[in-house]
């Protein structure tokens, strides 16, 4: 079993350890090692482009999209000479050097990973694990949010009143990032996500 308040896939030391069943990452490079589960995973470019042999990001969705970023999260800055998905991934370079400092950080993005969410009364909680922290918890949003598998997205720090937003980039036939408003478990679990919205809607006049 799980730890308490942990989902049944959770990968924690505890849950790990004690019964719970750990996942694999997605998201994989050509030579079948995992990608984009570490801090570090999204600041140092793990591919090399075909193309122009730059330092890039090669990611792959679940659905089997392809893209390279010259930077992973938001703004999502597509490497501009490798707009053919056919293109094959070229060697990793793992030992790159972190460039400067990527905008999403300086932005006060923090890299997560999150899955489907789950019914909870009348909101939905989507598990998220923060990279940085290294912590699982739950956060609620009004509608259901359905992915294959864990999915690496981005996160705002909560505000002081329990708000925050979800960043997270979808590759189908195209390139679609979604951006979408979060509310903190613990301060709004009893309370009705119309009124939740209502709140922060106001709040922004």
């Amino acid at each position: 079993m799980p730890g308490y308040n942990h989902y049944a896939s959770c990968t924690c030391g505890w849950c790990t350890k004690y019964g719970g069943k750990a996942i694999k990452p997605l998201y994989s490079s050509a030579a079948g090692s995992p990608i984009f589960t570490t801090y570090e995973s999204f600041t140092i470019p793990n591919a090399s482009c075909p193309v122009c042999g730059r330092s890039v990001f090669f990611y792959q969705s679940p659905t089997g999209g392809r893209l390279f970023f010259d930077e992973l999260g938001p703004p999502w800055p597509k490497h501009p000479c490798t707009d053919n998905p056919a293109l094959p991934v070229s060697h990793l370079s793992s030992g790159t050097r972190p460039r400067s400092t990527p905008i999403w950080e300086r932005e006060g993005w923090q890299p997560i990973l999150v899955r489907s969410s789950r019914s909870e009364r009348a909101w939905h909680a989507i598990p998220v694990q923060n990279l940085l922290s290294d912590l699982y918890y739950d956060v609620l949003r009004e509608a259901p949010l359905r992915v294959q598998g864990e999915v690496c997205a981005f996160m705002q720090p909560w505000d002081k009143n329990g708000w925050s937003k979800i960043a997270l980039v979808e590759l189908d036939k195209e390139l679609h990032e979604a951006v979408f408003p979060i509310f903190e478990r613990k301060r709004f679990s009893g309370v009705a996500p119309t009124t939740a919205a209502a709140q922060r809607n106001k709040s922004k006049l």
